[in-house]
This record gives C-alpha cells, structure tokens and sequence, in this order.
C-alpha cells in the first residue's frame, strides 16, 4: 500500500473558503516555521478547522492552550483569508512528498491565491536582534511579488525537507508560491528569527501582532519540542513506521 493511501487530510468544519493565502510552517532550521505558523494561528483569532493524519506520523497527542489537539494543525482566519498550517513534529524525507501533495490539493481545493512558506536560513552572524529576511520564489509572479516588498531574492541554494517539497509540488500544479527565510541558529529555536518573518508578514499582509511574547519563549519552545522527539524515539513502532523513524 502507498503512503498517500494512509494519509489524509481531515477538515473537521465545512467553510466555504475561497482564494486563500496558504501559510505554512513545518519544523526546520531553527524551528521558525513551526513558531511562527503557530504564534500566528494562536494571534489572528484563527479556527482549527482540520489536521493531516497518517499511520506513518508518530501517534502523539498536543497539548496545546489547555486543550488536547493532533500534532500538524489546519487553520483559518476569515478576517485576513489565511489558511494557516502548522507542524510539531519532524517529518522524514519520503513521507515529506506525499503530504506535499494532499497539501496542494487542498490548495486546488480552496483556489488558493498564493502559498507562503517559512523557514529558517543558515547563517553565521551572531547578531541576535537583527534577521534579515529573504525569499525564493515558484515563478516570475512571486519573484515581482518578492521584490515589490523589499524582500531579497535568493538566487542559488537549496532548500530542504517539507518546505522544498511542497515547493515543488505548487510549482507542478501551478500554483503561485514562496519561502520567506529569516537568518537564523541552527541548534536551538531561535524565536528573535519567527518573530522577524512575523513581522515581514504582517507588512505584506496588513495584520498586527505582538512578538514579544514569543521572543521569550525560545526555552520553553525548544523544552517542548525536545519531549516531543524524546518520546517519538522511544515508542515501538511498527515495521513500516521503523523504515521512516528508526
């Protein structure tokens, strides 16, 4: 059996939702991705209205806010038309593909307008206060979209893991697409980085936030993800689950 036949995408409310902006963090460098999709899904007044599902993702229940939720989360927020996806958990390279493809179905799905996805960026300035935000596009669109908000355009490089993937997979299905990448530590979360992509978005979009307050949970951020691993590595999976995770 196929991994895309053990996964699916599960929308637990029926809105109508039309032409969205899709933005998504999945963990990666610094965890910025992850920090910043869920500050912004926790600060837009956004509606959990589905989650991805799947055999092959470690069976472990979030909590979250008091409340106990599933591991990569799909939400919305009418006011701004956001549909916000955030993961807290690592995902392996093979089942990275897959997903990216119910992912952008999903997209087809609500005619999404454009995709932003967020990552960290490997640098080796020291400088805790100032991230510089760069981005790739998918297409001429977005590389004009790139540039009309003062954003530089990285020109070589790669990009790795979920983001890449679902990178690639918007640009087979033709769907308007980006990564916005701010500078950022690679062996501990760096917050000062999401809350600097949050700030990036906030002019592109035209929302407020206050990033102060995730600035200083950098460790108690890194504490959680940390037990999250912790317990990945030692439950007994099943044989395939092995292949992906052992």
């Amino acid at each position: 059996m196929k991994i895309r036949d053990r996964l699916s995408v599960v929308l637990i409310k029926n809105k109508k939702i039309t032409n969205p902006t899709f933005v998504i963090g999945f963990q990666g460098v610094g965890l910025v991705g992850t920090m910043a999709a869920q500050h912004l899904a926790d600060n837009l007044d956004c509606e959990l209205i589905g989650h991805i599902q799947s055999e092959y993702l470690p069976p472990i229940a979030i909590l979250h806010q008091n409340s106990l939720t599933f591991p990569i989360r799909i939400y919305y927020s009418r006011k701004y038309n956001l549909v916000i996806i955030s993961s807290e958990v690592p995902v392996t390279s093979e089942f990275a593909f897959e997903m990216s493809y119910d992912i952008t179905e999903l997209m087809k799905k609500f005619k999404a307008k454009q995709a932003i996805v967020l990552e960290g960026l490997v640098t080796k300035d020291d400088e805790p206060n100032q991230k510089k935000i760069s981005g790739v596009p998918s297409n001429e669109v977005m590389k004009k979209f790139l540039k009309k908000n003062n954003i530089t355009i990285i020109e070589n490089g790669a990009i790795l893991g979920v983001a890449g993937s679902i990178l690639l997979s918007t640009i087979e299905k033709n769907i308007n697409s980006c990564a916005l990448m701010a500078e950022s530590h690679v062996s501990i979360p760096d917050a000062i980085a999401a809350s600097s992509i949050i700030k990036k978005l906030s002019d592109i979009i035209g929302f407020k936030i206050d990033t102060k307050d995730l600035e200083k949970k950098g460790d108690m951020i890194e504490k959680k993800i940390k037990d999250i691993i912790s317990n990945m590595k030692n439950y007994k999976t099943s044989e395939d689950s092995k292949i992906l995770y052992g």
